[in-house]
């Protein structure tokens, strides 16, 4: 009797494990034929708790919602993946799939697109949404995708450029800022614009801004105001001159190499993705300037409005007679003004 309990016991023994050889199998089939996550890695060099970088948990919720299971998007940022200056890169050579492009990004490989930072060629951000959803954000658009291999989703609202000064001083027209050595990015049309609104340009790279300011090096610094903010410039100066002497327009870009791997509904998925995302950040970022300004007016920081239609003037005279207007696509820049109408 105990011999056939045995016998019978390890009869079953041996069926479980059949059974659960089996099992594992038929799951470790199912795991295999299963299609895989496309990663998609989302780099950029902007601060973290930022709109832009907030912005990008936006698009990456909305993909997951809408396509579960199909895409592993990954998000980094404050340059841990990319480094500023080196989107276009790092898209071409699929060190990530997607990152955030600039106007500046752009022309530094297709000269004739420096039109687009010409200072004070859009008179606010309605101007900018009418040329970027017009003919000329299309030609816009085809021409990066065709030249540089990248696709751009969509844009967004980056916040005027403001001067940021070390000392307080009285500033009305470009003339009040000569002598000031402002910090500028190192691209020319930076530099160019710099020199524009009356100071002399310094070109210098973002991390080493901060102390350059605290010990004197520079006098200022040209930036959004959410960046002067989380960046801390404001614990080194002391007034912003709100000249917002740029109004740019930042573009979410894919890569042409993660873009053709898309099938037709997961390139709407991701256009849907990109243009949630740019809503949340232009629903937010005007309140979010204001709401900054108040903040490092309550730290301290004079908060000044010069004649803008002085600095205006004077940098539309510097650039006209520039490469920047005179190679601009033909017509290009008579199309913008008219849409500003």
């Amino acid at each position: 009797m105990i011999d056939a309990l045995k016998g019978r016991s390890a009869a079953i023994i041996s069926a479980a494990l059949v059974a659960g050889a089996a099992f594992a199998g038929s799951v470790a089939d199912a795991a295999a034929q299963a299609p895989q996550k496309q990663t998609i890695r989302f780099g950029t060099a902007g601060i973290g708790g930022d709109l832009p970088v907030e912005m990008m948990y936006v698009f990456k919720e909305w993909v997951d919602r809408s396509a579960p299971g199909e895409f592993d998007v990954q998000i980094h940022h404050t340059g841990t993946l990319v480094r500023a200056g080196t989107e276009i890169v790092a898209l071409q050579r699929n060190s990530v799939e997607m990152s955030i492009l600039s106007w500046w990004d752009i022309a530094d490989r297709i000269p004739e697109y420096n039109v687009m930072t010409v200072g004070y060629l859009f008179k606010d951000w309605n101007h900018v949404k009418a040329t970027m959803d017009g003919d000329i954000g299309k030609e816009y658009k085809a021409r990066i995708a065709k030249d540089l291999q990248v696709q751009i989703l969509d844009y967004y609202y980056a916040g005027p450029r403001i001067v940021n000064l070390r000392e307080a001083r009285k500033v009305e027209t470009p003339a009040d800022l000569a002598g000031v050595k402002l910090r500028m990015p190192g691209s020319p049309a930076f530099l160019l614009m710099g020199k524009a609104l009356g100071a002399n340009a310094v070109p210098l790279p973002l991390p080493e801004v901060y102390l350059a300011l605290k010990t004197g090096t520079i006098d200022g610094q040209d930036n959004p105001i959410s960046t002067t903010y989380r960046a801390k410039f404001y614990e080194a100066t002391k007034q912003i001159v709100l000249t917002y002497h740029s109004i740019p327009a930042n573009m979410l870009a894919i890569s042409d190499t993660a873009w053709n791997k898309l099938s037709e509904r997961q390139k709407a998925i991701f256009r849907d993705a990109a243009r949630a995302a740019m809503v949340f950040n232009d629903t937010n970022k005007f309140r979010d300037d204001d709401d900054t300004l108040e903040k490092m007016r309550a730290a301290g920081l004079t908060i000044t409005k010069p004649n803008v239609d002085a600095f205006r003037t004077q940098v539309l005279k510097v650039f006209a007679d520039s490469e920047y207007v005179t190679k601009a696509p033909p017509g290009w820049v008579d199309r913008i003004e008219r849409l500003a109408r």
